[in-house]
């Protein structure tokens, strides 16, 4: 071999190497990527932390309803509440469909 030949064989080692070192980072960022999604879906936040989550809408609901004179926005964020729940609850009897689970599985 010359050296160039060497020179190149060495150069393409590096890169592979390197190739090999930014796919393994990758996969440690994507994993962690999806934890940190997992811990801060809004969902599992209100299941890990009721009485917080709790406690947030209710002085959601009092800052709401002191500063709204409007008699409307009370029975809208019930229907928003209720609309969400439902939905949620729907999506989670989807999800579940195919795994083999019953409901009285859950």
């Amino acid at each position: 071999m010359t050296a160039q030949e060497e020179q190149i064989s060495r150069i393409e080692n590096e890169l592979n190497g390197a190739r090999r070192d930014l796919r393994d980072t990758m996969t440690a960022v994507n994993a962690k990527v999806e934890h940190a999604e997992d811990e801060l879906r809004p969902d599992r936040l209100v299941e890990r932390y009721p009485v917080g989550a709790a406690c947030l809408a209710g002085a959601l609901g009092f800052l709401v309803g002191s500063n709204t004179n409007k008699r409307i926005a009370g029975p809208a964020m019930f229907l928003a509440l209720l609309g969400y729940a439902i939905s949620r609850g729907l999506s989670k009897d989807w999800s579940r469909e195919g795994d083999g689970e019953t409901l009285a599985d859950r």
